[in-house]
């Protein structure tokens, strides 16, 4: 990790900041534009639960002043569940029916692959007794092979474990052949595949999400 750069509790001053990298990296590191245009629903699906409800567990890297990345952690996966069913993510749709997303057909080729992704089984399931605790990462641009992600993982496994926390899982993309040797390095393991359709231009395209787990034990 670079020598000006820290891992710290996130601050409601870098709302703006994580916000902006959500939407800007939430593709495999790129931007989701290729998907929908609407970055203020989609950094209120990323980071509204993290950021308002949970924000002890999200984690910042400061880099010369700069947040060049986050974790968004969570403790306790089936309260994050419950409120995005009932208040993040219908505020989300909201919001983007409100700035005309129904009027957009980007908007209904994501709904169709959604659709395609229920079709095929839909989230990937995960052993929540096992695994009740995970995060989402992403780092800018620029910042990526500094060792932050590690310093970000390691950090949050110390908070999981001090709160009697036994395991942690996250969900990456099956073709993300780089992440996932990294969580592999890491030391979590795979738990499970799952299909799951994108739109690609005027059609879809079918990749996958994979799920890995770690436990204090291995």
């Amino acid at each position: 990790m670079g020598d000006n750069c820290i891992i710290r509790v996130y601050r409601p001053e870098d709302r703006p900041a994580v916000r902006e990298i959500s939407w800007n990296t939430a593709d495999k590191g790129r931007t989701v534009d290729l998907y929908f245009h609407d970055h203020e629903a989609v950094a209120d699906i990323l980071m509204r639960y993290y950021t308002d409800w949970e924000p002890q567990s999200l984690w910042v890297a400061e880099c010369d002043g700069v947040v060049a990345g986050y974790l968004t952690g969570c403790l306790d996966t089936r309260r994050c569940n419950r409120v995005m069913r009932r208040s993040v993510g219908p505020k989300a749709v909201a919001g983007a029916i409100r700035r005309g997303a129904l009027w957009r057909a980007e908007t209904w080729r994501l709904a169709a692959a959604f659709a395609g992704t229920a079709l095929l089984g839909g989230i990937p399931k995960v052993d929540l007794d096992e695994y009740p605790a995970h995060f989402h990462i992403n780092l800018r641009q620029g910042f990526r092979g500094q060792g932050l992600g590690r310093q970000l993982i390691e950090q949050f496994r110390r908070q999981a474990q001090e709160q009697g926390i036994r395991g942690i899982h996250l969900v990456a993309w099956g073709d993300n052949e780089c992440g996932r040797r990294f969580f592999e390095t890491m030391g979590f393991r795979l738990l499970r595949q799952q299909p799951l359709v994108l739109p690609e231009g005027w059609g879809f395209q079918k990749t996958s999400t994979v799920v890995y787990g770690w436990t204090k034990e291995g």
